[in-house]
């Protein structure tokens, strides 16, 4: 692609054999016969190099250099061509960052030296600042790949956008299972947030989708798109919209925008944010995956929890409801998603060691003796050494070995006493003692609910961590009984409660 020049001169015969010379050679070239017309094209497009006389009718040269400065780019290349040279003008242009001087009259050697200089130079540093970009977009690359949680990894890839671009605002959209566009990520204002955020970005959107290409407005546009400026809301100066593809197939798009200013994104901006989306997109089938794989896991450990219930009816879903409880708990106290996992996960398998637990002590109706207690004591040992036959499980295991510990240190299977014991294990004791006292049991009816209150909150400091309890306590306000059915809490987790 040749670069584009915005030559302005008031002669109209600079202009004419300036723009004959240059496009003889390959240049695009645009003309103004003023300053502020020249002013007014660079607020609407985008250029490679400007070439301005100094002494025009109205703004001068300097003038114009200096607006150009402050308002549209401090890196833009500037040549000034004048008939009125003198060592104190090209130190005066130079000063504002002008790289070229071109006396008149000139000859197509020297008009056309000095551009390809400007503009070799020029390029040269804009190689020089993509790859100084590119190095940190490496190390964003490798969060990306690290990130397994697919509404995360999206939230990333809109932050680290917004940050390289200084975008004002940004959103990322998603297709859907259905073909349907719709916002999943958006920072930077309220308009981002409503569901049509700008008038004809989903349109655009669904354009970049179906035809898998980028958009630039009010820049160079990498394709012609079939869109008017007036069909955007006025307060967008620049918008840039990416497609994020996946083996040859769009799966969503990130949208960027500058408001209100006389910002526009350039060309540079697009390529560095199309590789970040490359980038993205294979974040997102890995995450994808890795969700895919996770929801399989815990399928499984679903069926086994039901497995150990199945013989036992009065048990029925004891497990599920105590993860329930035991993730509202951990959240009320500020647990990382991951622990929350681990915390979920024990929480379904905290009485898989039961298997091993003979039927005529584990559904023995009556009181259980002093042997075939200290039988059922063997449930958590039993439960951490089938665990210890599925990868990825060390924390889990932890809770499950430690849930029947005590505050106090009177617990089992080891006597840990305060927070020796892990919090997940403090977390499920206190949900699981609440729920076993709220379910019907062969030998027993379900105690009332504030009399099971009563008793989790008079065990704070014995067998219970106070704090879990207050959180039980603020969690139970809150929820009530659905503390142990709030399902819709789950979703993340890919749990199947």
């Amino acid at each position: 692609m040749y670069e584009k020049i915005l030559l302005i001169d008031d002669e109209e015969v600079i202009r004419s054999v300036g723009t004959e010379i240059l496009t003889s050679v390959g240049y695009i070239v645009e003309t103004a016969c003023c300053a502020e017309d020249g002013f007014q094209l660079l607020l609407k497009k985008s250029y490679d190099l400007v070439i301005t006389d100094i002494k025009m009718p109205g703004l001068s040269g300097i003038d114009l250099i200096k607006m150009i400065r402050e308002e549209i780019s401090s890196e833009l290349p500037i040549i000034v061509i004048t008939g009125h040279g003198t060592i104190d003008t090209a130190i005066k242009t130079m000063r504002h960052g002008t790289q070229g001087f071109v006396l008149k009259p000139f000859t197509p050697n020297e008009i056309c030296g000095s551009v390809k200089q400007v503009i070799t130079k020029s390029r040269i540093i804009r190689e020089n600042i993509k790859l100084k970009a590119l190095i940190p977009l490496l190390e964003v690359s490798k969060r990306m790949i690290a990130e397994i949680h697919v509404s995360r990894l999206l939230e990333m890839v809109v932050e680290e956008a917004a940050k390289y671009t200084a975008a004002d605002s940004a959103s990322l959209m998603m297709l859907d299972s259905e073909g349907v566009l719709s916002v999943k990520t958006a920072r930077g204002g309220e308009l981002v947030d409503k569901e049509d955020p700008y008038s004809g970005s989903y349109r655009l959107a669904d354009w970049v989708v179906k035809n898998s290409l980028p958009f630039l407005l009010d820049g160079h546009s990498m394709a012609d798109v079939p869109f008017e400026r007036s069909s955007f809301n006025e307060q967008i100066s620049s918008v840039m919209c990416i497609p994020i593809v996946l083996k040859d197939e769009c799966i969503g798009v990130l949208n960027l925008y500058y408001l209100s200013t006389n910002r526009k994104f350039s060309d540079s901006d697009l390529e560095l944010t199309t590789v970040l989306c490359g980038q993205a997109a294979i974040a997102i089938e890995n995450a994808r995956l890795h969700e895919r794989t996770e929801s399989q896991f815990f399928s499984m450990i679903s069926t086994l929890a039901s497995a150990i219930e199945a013989r036992d009816r009065y048990t029925a879903d004891h497990a599920a409801r105590l993860a329930r409880c035991a993730v509202l708990i951990a959240e009320e106290m500020g647990v990382e998603d991951d622990y929350l996992r681990s915390i979920a996960t024990a929480g379904l398998l905290h009485d898989i060691g039961k298997i091993g637990i003979p039927d005529h002590i584990l559904l023995k109706q009556g009181k259980l003796t002093v042997d075939e207690y200290e039988v059922i004591k063997d449930h958590p040992e039993i439960g951490v050494n089938i665990l210890a036959k599925m990868g990825g499980m060390e924390r889990v295991k932890v809770i499950v070995k430690h849930h029947h510990e005590h505050y106090s240190g009177e617990g089992y299977p080891t006597g840990l006493a305060g927070e020796e014991i892990p919090l997940g294990a403090r977390i499920i004791a206190v949900a699981d003692a609440f729920e076993a006292m709220t379910s019907e049991r062969p030998y027993r009816q379900p105690m009332p609910l504030d009399r099971a209150l009563k008793e989790i909150k008079n065990s704070a400091g014995t067998q219970f961590d106070p704090d879990v309890v207050n959180a039980f306590i603020r969690v139970f306000c809150r929820h009530g009984i659905d503390c142990m059915s709030e399902v819709s809490l789950y979703g993340r987790f890919n749990i199947q409660f």
